[in-house]
């Protein structure tokens, strides 16, 4: 009985393997080495050009009239403590929370803008007008000169507005 030889790796074959083997590593280095640069651009810190602008000083302006005031016969009204008056901050008090309604026009028939709540201060710009029995003062929000009505005098109160000394 003959027996067979044992099969044999032909040797060009090994060097094949090998060299397609190496150009595997090769790509798979070439990739991870790309990825590994991205990576560290994307990683690193950011650079700013910062300017800095200096913070302006306080320097003391004189104002020289071009025109002198003319007299006028308008004498300033002084006011008694407590007294609603033209530019004069008042407070709405006494709704019970249900708030006063600020109507277009002096009189409770005029239709209502809005409803100011206890509390909310508004500058008197217009007044007096007694209607309906009652002492009618226009109002302007301090914040929103949208916010203007005319109000019963009974639901008011004198804000006195103090400005702090400095």
């Amino acid at each position: 009985m003959q027996t067979k030889p044992s099969p044999r790796i032909n040797p060009l074959s090994i060097l094949g393997v090998l060299l397609v083997a190496g150009a595997l590593v090769g790509i798979t280095w070439i990739i991870f080495s790309m990825a590994v640069r991205q990576a560290a651009h994307i990683e690193a810190t950011p650079q700013y050009n910062l300017t800095i602008i200096p913070a302006p000083t306080q320097t003391n302006t004189i104002i020289v009239p071009t025109e002198l005031p003319t007299p006028t016969s308008e004498v300033p009204v002084i006011l008694p403590d407590g007294a609603i008056g033209i530019n004069v901050y008042v407070k709405v008090t006494g709704t019970q929370g249900l708030g006063l309604r600020m109507r277009a026009a002096a009189g409770t028939g005029a239709d209502i803008n809005f409803l100011a709540m206890d509390d909310e201060v508004f500058k008197v710009v217009g007044g007096p007008e007694v209607s309906d029995g009652y002492t009618w003062w226009q109002l302007e929000a301090p914040l929103d000169e949208k916010r203007t009505g005319w109000a019963a005098e009974n639901y008011l109160m004198v804000f006195n507005v103090t400005t702090p000394t400095p």
